[in-house]
């Protein structure tokens, strides 16, 4: 690719939005942590930054040519996490490899939504149950095996890749309504068999904040939104946030980095997060809007609904307004694992972008 061409269709504001995102993890994770920490976060970015233009010289369609075997090779990874996996606090998320450790759960999110793409988009009948039915299961196999670390943020994730992406290949609206009553159905096996207690306690403290029988049931709720609430409009100033720097507020740098942002900053300048993630993910779905290549255009909106719901979650967490699930801020939160797959997922969408074509699916994909 000319480096004119390149230029011409690098999409800078998308790429400028996610810059900005990442001035702000690096100073809230100094102020919600240490120094070293977010300099280590520093590294991380470099990372990523490294992999991002590295995928970009590989176009998309060759990477999703071989969604297949990521999605099988990824399974037998979740697997092996279970059972090989470091474990930390009763979970057994990550593979330890020494100076740092990788969750393989992250990078199942971006290779679900290749697989899907992969799937979904060649289909003669994009309206048949079967094919949606083949759809859910590629979502709830790894879904079952993240929940099974324990993983339920992650997890939950899946969920609306799965549902957007089935929606925009036309499933048909019927279909989608009639999986309703069997996640219903399934909820008291996931509450019997999956969850384990403290998440039970997380759920109940949710739902009844007064009644829980473990006030730390609901202590990362009461926390973050006495953080926020004393955030006011124009903050405490960076670094003087009382919750924050006397280590009251749990998880700062990681799960709970928007009430460290609110506390701090207020909520005029907090506004400015919530606009970058607005021009991100609007500038998202302006490339897929432009792109004529199907399978490009499905995996602009898989992620989108990936960035979405996550940062949608991680808010509403923080808020008190759904349940503590460890769903981190993406581009924000302090994670190695984390923030590679941003990366990975950034570095798709500006592809997309740069290789705006039609393709034929027998000549690509036979």
């Amino acid at each position: 690719m000319s480096n004119k061409r390149f230029f011409r269709g690098f999409d800078w504001l998308v790429f400028s939005s996610v810059c900005g995102l990442l001035a702000i993890s690096f100073f809230f994770v100094w102020s919600a942590s240490s120094k070293a920490l977010a300099f280590r976060q520093l590294i991380w970015m470099g990372v990523g930054m490294g992999l991002f233009f590295l995928l970009l010289r590989y176009d998309y369609l060759r990477i999703v040519r071989h969604a297949y075997w990521l999605y099988i090779l990824w399974i037998g990874v979740l697997i092996a996490v279970l059972f090989v996996g470091s474990s930390i606090r009763g979970s057994r998320r990550w593979f330890d490899l020494g100076f740092f450790s990788i969750q393989p759960a992250e990078f199942m999110k971006i290779i679900l939504v290749l697989a899907l793409a992969r799937y979904l988009m060649y289909k003669n009948n994009y309206k048949s149950f079967r094919i949606l039915m083949v759809s859910l299961a590629f979502t709830l196999l790894p879904m079952a095996l993240i929940f099974k670390e324990p993983d339920l943020g992650t997890g939950l994730i899946l969920l609306p890749i799965f549902f957007t992406m089935v929606f925009i290949t036309g499933a048909r609206m019927v279909h989608l309504m009639a999986l309703i009553p069997m996640g219903l159905a399934s909820l008291p096996l996931l509450w019997f068999f999956l969850l384990k207690d403290y998440q039970k306690a997380r759920i109940i403290g949710f739902l009844w904040p007064s009644d829980a029988e473990d006030f730390g049931a609901a202590y990362h709720r009461f926390q973050s939104l006495i953080a926020i609430g004393s955030g006011g409009v124009f903050g405490q100033g960076w670094g003087k946030g009382v919750q924050t720097q006397l280590n009251i507020l749990p998880e700062p740098h990681t799960d709970f980095i928007f009430p460290v942002i609110a506390e701090e900053w207020g909520f005029l300048r907090t506004l400015l997060v919530l606009a970058l993630f607005l021009t991100f993910l609007t500038g998202t779905l302006g490339i897929a809007r432009k792109t004529r290549e199907p399978v490009g255009r499905l995996i602009l909106v898989g992620l989108v609904a990936m960035f979405s719901s996550q940062a949608l979650i991680n808010i509403a967490m923080a808020l008190g307004v759904v349940p503590i699930t460890g769903v981190n801020l993406p581009f924000v939160s302090y994670g190695g694992s984390s923030l590679i797959t941003s990366f990975i997922a950034l570095s798709l969408i500006i592809n997309v972008g740069l290789r705006s074509k039609v393709v034929l699916a027998r000549e690509d994909f036979s």
